[in-house]
């Protein structure tokens, strides 16, 4: 081969290759895109009226470019040895803060619930939560509607456990006193 012909096969591997982002960038910006979904997750203080009450909190907001619809919240429970990874659905505070401590299920919390571009949905859980608060889970979460799924950073997962734990202690010295 001469260097003609090199340079004819190395333009025609580019244009290849330019053409599969070009079909690439058309079908995940316009034809079939994804909503991208920022989740928060934190150990924080309401205050309810002259009460403080402390809860977990799992936020989700939409950064679009669609809408999306959360349909429910869970966790992914860590591997046991080679099998599949389970996974727990979380029942939610329904109604939170007019009536704390009252679940109607994995669907408390106003889910399923939708969120246009920019709107935040919160779903709130005891503090008291023991599966939260262990070490039996990797990730934490929500699932849309078309099954996929939306994590908190594990840092944040990290600092809520250690809060959770904290809290636990503080109260448990307390009871012993």
């Amino acid at each position: 081969m001469t260097t003609a012909d090199w340079a004819l096969a190395i333009s025609l591997g580019s244009l290849v290759i330019a053409l599969a982002g070009f079909v690439w960038n058309v079908w995940s910006k316009f034809i079939f895109p994804k909503p991208k979904v920022q989740v928060s997750f934190s150990y924080m203080t309401a205050l309810i009226g002259d009460h403080q009450v402390p809860v977990i909190s799992l936020s989700g907001t939409n950064h679009g470019p669609i809408p999306v619809t959360l349909k429910m919240s869970m966790m992914w429970m860590k591997r046991e040895g080679f099998r599949r990874r389970r996974f727990a659905v979380l029942q939610p505070w329904h109604n939170f803060p007019r009536r704390p401590a009252t679940s109607v299920g994995p669907f408390g919390g106003h889910l399923p619930k939708r969120l246009d571009v920019g709107e935040q949905h919160s779903v709130h859980f005891m503090p008291e939560h023991e599966a939260i608060a262990g070490d039996d889970y990797d990730d934490i979460g929500f699932v849309d509607m078309f099954g996929r799924h939306h994590w908190a950073s594990r840092r944040q997962i990290r600092e809520t456990r250690r809060a959770l734990r904290e809290e636990t202690d503080e109260g448990d010295a307390a009871a012993q006193r």
